[in-house]
């Protein structure tokens, strides 16, 4: 049984794991987000990897097609967002299937004006590495303030 976790059910013959915490690599991925090391943070993807944001606005970004698309759209972040703290965190996780769900705490920029997000990530990985990463943060909420 994972570390904090409860047992939930068997999903394919995998547990199903609940726990208040991330996962070791995406900690380490977001981490490296915080400090604006976007090359830290592509470390989880694997080359083929797609990111997608169903909620995005009509004139947002929704898909993101290998890891380099996903790498030059995430450059542009830091220049836009000092990302801090989630709380809120419920994991989920059976195999290389992921579930968060968390609130973000973070700085508009410029200006540092506080932003909260709400999100909730379905995370598929490969050998260890993610290929698919459906981004369901509120865009309402990336727009006020």
């Amino acid at each position: 049984m994972p570390r904090g976790g409860v047992r939930l059910a068997s999903v394919k013959g995998n547990v199903l794991s609940l726990h208040e915490s991330l996962p070791a690599w995406l900690a380490a991925a977001l981490d490296a987000l915080a400090r604006g090391d976007i090359g830290g943070w592509m470390t989880i993807y694997a080359d083929d990897a797609v990111h997608e944001f169903p909620f995005a606005p009509p004139d947002g970004v929704r898909l993101l097609q290998g890891r380099e698309a996903i790498a030059a759209y995430m450059g542009g972040l830091p220049e836009m967002v000092r990302f801090g703290s989630l709380d809120g965190i419920r994991c989920r996780e059976a195999g290389e299937e992921t579930i968060i769900e968390a609130k973000g705490h973070h700085r508009r920029l410029p200006g540092g004006t506080p932003m909260t997000l709400d999100y909730v990530w379905f995370i598929t990985r490969r050998d260890g590495r993610v290929v698919h990463f459906r981004d369901y943060m509120n865009p309402l909420q990336l727009a006020s303030g």
